[in-house]
């Protein structure tokens, strides 16, 4: 019984999609009839709520309803944190260097700790402090550009520098990456245990890198 649902899962999963479009198509073609946009209406809004009662993400509207995609029981991701001369860590606006942010400042902080060489780790711990140190005299100095004033909201764990907080540290000049390890309960609904180590400094004024193997 259960190798039948999962497969009929697989395939309701394609088919689901596959006729909302068509749909759509469909609903277009006949769209000055009378009631066409009422069944199209009624007809999404009839798929968004199978699925926030269900649990079950389905294209298109996987993004539209109050569950997340369930996580693998373990997951590692990436923080890169900028280090002023004294040694104190901030977290780096990914504001600041575009177009790596949101998901890609964690894709980048897992290839300096794992993939590049320190060439490429010098070269690219240049590029955030240049954009970083141009950021800061931005937020420091209360200005905004048109761009970032047109951006839509971000997330809501996204915290952007504030020129208040940016008082506390004095010159950023190197990158730090830490790994961050998240354990969850089995029905994903909590969060078992979180680890954080060093990966990597890269000091771009000096010209060094240094691996934490210690922290391993």
């Amino acid at each position: 019984m259960v190798a039948v649902l999962s497969e009929g899962t697989r395939l309701l999963f394609p088919v689901v999609y596959v006729l909302f479009f068509l749909g759509t198509l469909g609903i277009l073609a006949v769209a000055r009839r009378r009631y066409a946009r009422e069944v199209w209406l009624a007809g999404f809004f009839t798929t968004l709520l199978a699925v926030t009662l269900v649990g079950m993400p389905l294209l298109p509207v996987v993004d539209m309803h109050k569950f997340a995609q369930p996580s693998e029981e373990e997951e590692t991701y990436y923080e890169i944190r900028m280090v002023d001369a004294s040694g104190e860590e901030l977290r780096v606006d990914d504001r600041a260097t575009p177009p790596v942010t949101g998901t890609r400042t964690s894709t980048v902080g897992g290839q300096l700790a794992d993939e590049y060489t320190d060439e490429q780790r010098l070269e690219m711990g240049e590029f955030y402090l240049e954009n970083v140190r141009e950021h800061r005299q931005t937020v420091e100095a209360g200005e905004r550009s048109v761009t970032d004033r047109l951006q839509p909201p971000r997330y809501v764990d996204d915290r952007a520098w504030t020129a208040a907080e940016l008082e506390e540290y004095e010159a950023f000049e190197a990158i730090r990456i830490y790994e961050h390890t998240v354990v969850y309960s089995d029905d994903n609904t909590a969060v078992d245990s979180t680890e954080e180590r060093p990966r990597v400094t890269i000091d771009p004024t000096d010209g060094t890198v240094t691996d934490h193997e210690e922290s391993r």
